[in-house]
C-alpha cells in the first residue's frame, strides 16, 4: 500500500473512532495523530466527565485507554474496521485534573491477538495513567 493509500486509510479510521463510536463522540473523544508507530488520542476535561472532585472519572480514563490501545493495535497490523478488547489492565498514577492525551503502541502485533501500550498524560505531560490493553482483530 502507498503512503497515500495509508494516509487515507488512517484518516477514514481516525473519522470512524471520532464519528462512529457513540461513547467517543459523548466523550468528544479526539484523534490527535495516527501512524504506523503511534496512534495519539485526546479528550478535553468538562465537568460532565469528572468524578465527584474536578478529576475525570477513572471509567472515562479507562474508556480513552482502551480506544487508544484497540487503535493502535489495528495500526500495528494494518487492520481496518472492528477489533475487539480481550482485556485490559490499567494503573491510575494521579489525579486527571485537565484535558488528557493518550498515546498508544502496539507492542505485540499478531495474527489474531495483539497487545499495546497506552500511557495517558495531562496537559502538563505528567503520568496519569498506564494501560496494556489486548485486542483480538475478529477473522
Amino acid at each position: 500500500m502507498t503512503d497515500p493509500d495509508l494516509a487515507a486509510k488512517w484518516a477514514r479510521q481516525s473519522r470512524h473512532f471520532e464519528t462512529n463510536v457513540h461513547f467517543n463522540k459523548l466523550i468528544s473523544l479526539k484523534v490527535i495523530e495516527w501512524t504506523s508507530e503511534r496512534v495519539v488520542m485526546r479528550i478535553a476535561h468538562a465537568e460532565r466527565l469528572c468524578n465527584s472532585s474536578a478529576g475525570i472519572h477513572g471509567g472515562v480514563v479507562a474508556t480513552l485507554a482502551d480506544t487508544c490501545g484497540s487503535a493502535a493495535s489495528l495500526v500495528a497490523v494494518n487492520a481496518e474496521g472492528f477489533i475487539s478488547t480481550v482485556s485490559m489492565n490499567i494503573s491510575y498514577l494521579s489525579a486527571a485534573l485537565t484535558d488528557l492525551t493518550a498515546t498508544g503502541v502496539c507492542i505485540k502485533p499478531g495474527k489474531r491477538i495483539q497487545v499495546a501500550s497506552v500511557d495517558i498524560t495531562d496537559a502538563g505531560g505528567k503520568l496519569v495513567a498506564h494501560a496494556t490493553v489486548t485486542s483480538m482483530v475478529p477473522q
